[in-house]
């Protein structure tokens, strides 16, 4: 039985993990491309003061262009306003300037709300919201866990691994009782896996072992074509549709969709 289904109710999802260089962006970009070829309606959301999404996907910052933080910053503004089409689905782009969101509004109260609420507005549009985190968990990521259904965590298959997932964790227990008690973790996402490798086989072992039922199947194969499409401007069902991250995001996508039904 498939969970999720084309409705009129958007289901959101944060891509996070509290460490960088771990394929959380390469995983937004891909899995949102490989939903949009199965049909769903899709948003992305760069949440990344870095842009890492946006760039991804061709989309460079200009002055009379409007993203993320001009969201935050400005009440008036709706998420329609801002979103552009990208590569088969639609993207919300981010700004640099989303690195003083927590700055700029320490003062406003229900700040953490800000991203839900403005997302609320697009339940009817879209299938599938899928959300790009920065790497950490201060206000940005604390936004865009309150406004998730649920999380995908990326990991790559190292020692201490495990030990950083910690943090997640910890603030997934505080938006639960504060904020979002729906919250929860949809599944890990094990990214750049190499099965020849016997450390990488013991890590997955070890993640299925802790989290009983959350890991995907489907695993994310090193493959130098992730790293080059990025540079292109495209996912890599455009760049490269042939190659193991083709292949992966695909099943990944596929998987989404049936695994917890």
């Amino acid at each position: 039985m498939k969970l999720f289904t084309k409705s009129i109710m958007m289901k959101t999802i944060s891509i996070t993990n509290q460490k960088g260089g771990v394929g959380k962006t390469t995983t937004a970009v891909n899995l949102s491309a490989g939903l949009a070829r199965r049909g769903f309606r899709v948003l992305l959301v760069d949440s990344d003061p870095q842009c890492n999404a946006s760039t991804h996907l061709g989309v460079t910052h200009e002055e009379d262009k409007r993203t993320l933080d001009d969201l935050y910053y400005q009440p008036e503004l709706q998420a329609v306003d801002i979103i552009q089409p990208a590569r088969g689905f639609d993207l919300l782009p981010a700004g640099q300037a989303l690195a003083y969101a927590e700055q700029k509004l320490a003062g406003v109260p229900g700040r953490e709300m800000i991203l839900s609420e403005k997302l609320a507005g697009l339940s009817a549009r879209y299938d599938f919201c899928i959300i790009d985190c920065p790497p950490n968990l201060g206000f940005l990521t604390i936004n865009a866990y309150t406004a998730s259904e649920g999380l995908i965590i990326t990991v790559k298959p190292e020692y201490f691994a495990l030990e950083g997932l910690k943090q997640i964790h910890s603030i997934l227990g505080f938006i639960r009782k504060r904020l979002n008690p729906d919250l929860d973790v949809l599944g890990y996402v094990i990214t750049d896996f190499d099965a020849r490798k016997n450390q990488h086989k013991e890590i997955r072992q070890a993640m299925i072992r802790t989290f009983n039922g959350k890991v995907f199947d489907t695993t994310i194969r090193t493959n130098a074509r992730l790293s080059d499409c990025s540079s292109a401007g495209s996912s890599i069902f455009e760049f490269a549709p042939k190659t193991y991250g083709a292949i992966d995001y695909m099943n990944l996508a596929k998987e989404l969709e049936v695994r917890h039904g």
